[in-house]
């Protein structure tokens, strides 16, 4: 009697083999289907720096405001500063490095007679009254609302004052001087004497740099 052998009709290994082949192809063409997605752009991406550009009357130069000879008692030279912020940014305005110089220029017989005892130093700033003034309108007189930074005797001037004025881009503000030679008993100490202010004004971009 012959024994009956069961074919494996596909069930067998080489069969599994196949399916499992089968299942890998569908996977992978799943795998390469299109999904929900979106692309967004962030190019040219740039930072610059800005500026502080402090003009004097519109230059960058040294400015000489007060340049004036054979003062006397009575005189009252008045000058006006226009500080110009050309740069783009917001600045605060300051005076810094004030140097006061006196100068006695020889010493003539009223300047002995009165009392003078100083051959190499100068009394013309003891008779100086000079006013600095944050000038609004720039005509060069004091109105209301406008503030006196420092006002007193020349020789009595300190180094440095924080104005803390505030200069926006393109605008410009007025700084004025004025000095006053009223009459005192000293007046003849100062015959031929000079005396010299050296000052720079400087744009922070903070207040009280």
């Amino acid at each position: 009697m012959k024994k009956r052998t069961k074919r494996m009709l596909g069930f067998g290994v080489p069969g599994i083999l196949i399916v499992a082949l089968l299942i890998v192809g569908a996977l992978g063409a799943l795998g390469t289907g299109a999904w929900f997605s979106d692309v967004e752009t962030s190019n040219d991406n740039m930072m610059a720096a800005g500026s502080l550009d402090l003009k004097i009357d519109g230059v960058d130069t040294n400015v000489v405001k007060i340049d004036v000879s054979n003062m006397r008692p009575g005189n009252q030279p008045n000058r006006t500063f226009a500080l110009t912020n050309a740069g783009s940014i917001t600045g605060y305005l300051d005076l810094e490095s004030i140097v006061v110089t006196e100068r006695e220029n020889g010493r003539l017989d009223p300047e002995i007679e009165a009392g003078d005892t100083t051959p190499n130093v100068g009394e013309l700033g003891s008779v100086l009254d000079l006013r600095l003034l944050h000038d609004l309108n720039g005509d060069g007189w004091r109105q209301a609302g406008e503030d006196i930074i420092w006002e007193g005797m020349i020789e009595n001037m300190g180094s440095a004052y924080d104005t803390n004025i505030e200069i926006g881009p393109g605008e410009t503000v007025y700084i004025n001087v004025l000095v006053n030679w009223w009459s005192t008993a000293d007046d003849n100490l100062t015959m031929t004497d000079s005396v010299e202010i050296d000052m720079s004004f400087e744009l922070g971009q903070k207040e009280s740099q």
